[in-house]
């Protein structure tokens, strides 16, 4: 599609710039054609304009001051009754007076549908961790189509950017792996432990990747510890120079003028479904057949039955949701984790799930695939209310178990890296805030 819009920035200095909007779909998406009057929200400083579809589509002009301040754009499509058939938002950006293109992707509100740009390869066991611009994919097994099928590690890391909805290639992993355990650190830092090599063999490596090194990023090796060896575990970030790993023993990762990673003895080991609720003292609950808390330097383990092959997410207001697992069932567990209380909302999943992929933004939880008790993946996902659970919606998505789902500040989620191994990359599209 065309150019949707130009917003003319001008600052005090009498310097300008230009922001081009572009709107970008799923591949041979229809979602625009019935279109007819298209409105663009700025949140702030907030303005809304509208245009009709003319015969080059649609064509809107906004001049705004230059403040360096700024908001999110919202994009909606009316059809020619009215009705709403295709959403979209930017992640937030300052409005200075700079040149610069912003693709928003629209799909049908409240949907998901494939992501622009698929993995360059079929793979499972992908690692997908939040950045402040998109995320961060790593490694994983790659399938070659046969007969006979083959498969490889992969030596893949790439950023998906939620500003354009890109998938760009870093300079491959230092040595293929997957399973790997991700998350990001301060800056442009990002951190990968683990994973199983080439041969299959789990490792104790630890690298971290610096997402803006020019021109592709680049690693740096910080620590090898075979006696720490493991893979399909998490790196949980307590804060951007503490974090937790899961498996046995549990780990803890120090970042600092000396870095260090270390057994924490007093556990015997962290299950691989964890979220951490922040504040002024941050806390991590890990929910395995019990839930562990780890607060004030401190393990605990909380009062209530757990959940193995679960996953975790936090919600909006700090608490922390315990979806999925065995024994099966729909329910799911809310955590204070402050006060170390457990609650129970009942029939918040469509379906028992083992092993899904969570993610929350600041107003929806995704609960994607998994198996079911058979074993078999899972072709839905949920889509829930952030802040009371409830289920508002059962979404058909690309079937897979284990797979990553990231919650991108442009309020979207995107899925993949799940098996059976797939390129495809989906996104959560929620209906205008």
């Amino acid at each position: 599609m065309r150019a949707l819009a130009a917003l003319a920035l001008c600052a005090c200095t009498g310097t300008t710039g230009t922001v081009a909007v572009e709107l970008v779909t799923a591949p041979d998406s229809h979602v625009l054609d019935p279109v007819q009057r298209l409105r663009l929200t700025i949140t702030q400083p907030h303005q809304v304009v509208e245009a009709a579809r003319g015969s080059a589509g649609f064509d809107l002009v906004l001049e705004l001051d230059a403040t360096g301040t700024g908001g999110a754009l919202i994009v909606e499509g009316f059809d020619a009754a009215g009705a709403l058939v295709a959403c979209g938002q930017s992640p937030p950006f300052a409005f200075a007076a700079l040149n610069a293109t912003v693709k928003i992707y629209v799909a049908a509100p409240g949907s998901i549908a494939l992501a622009p740009v698929p993995l360059g390869a079929a793979r499972s066991g992908v690692a997908g961790a939040p950045i402040s611009y998109g995320a961060v994919l790593a490694g994983g097994i790659e399938v070659t189509p046969g007969p006979p099928p083959t498969t490889i590690a992969s030596t893949s890391i790439a950023v998906y950017n939620a500003y354009d909805h890109s998938l760009s290639e870093g300079v491959p992993l230092p040595a293929a792996r997957a399973g790997l355990a991700i998350a990001a650190g301060g800056g442009s830092a990002v951190y990968l432990f683990g994973g199983t090599s080439g041969d299959g063999s789990p490792t104790g490596m630890l690298w971290q990747f610096d997402t803006m090194a020019p021109p592709m990023g680049s690693f740096t090796p910080i620590t090898d510890q075979p006696g720490f060896a493991r893979s399909g575990e998490l790196l949980v970030a307590v804060d951007t120079t503490h974090f937790l790993i899961t498996g046995s023993p549990a780990l803890e990762l120090q970042l600092g003028t000396t870095t260090s990673l270390t057994a924490r003895s007093e556990v015997g080991g962290l299950p691989a479904a964890a979220a951490v609720s922040g504040g002024a003292t941050p806390t991590a609950v890990f929910a395995g057949a019990a839930l562990v808390r780890f607060r004030n330097d401190r393990f605990d383990t909380l009062t209530g039955d757990g959940r193995s092959d679960a996953a975790a997410t936090t919600l909006p207001d700090g608490r922390i949701a315990v979806l999925g697992g065995t024994p099966a069932t729909a329910d799911a567990l809310v955590i204070d984790a402050t006060a170390g209380t457990v609650a129970t909302v009942s029939g918040a999943l469509s379906t028992a799930r083992i092993h899904p992929a969570v993610a929350t933004t600041s107003r929806r939880v995704v609960v994607a695939g998994g198996t079911d008790a058979s074993g078999v993946p899972i072709a839905t996902a949920d889509v829930l209310d952030a802040h009371t659970l409830a289920r508002l919606a059962t979404l058909p998505i690309v079937a897979r178990s284990g797979g990553f789902a990231v919650a991108l500040p442009s309020d979207q989620v995107l899925l993949g890296g799940g098996a059976p191994a797939a390129a495809a990359l989906e996104l959560y599209t929620p209906e205008p805030p």
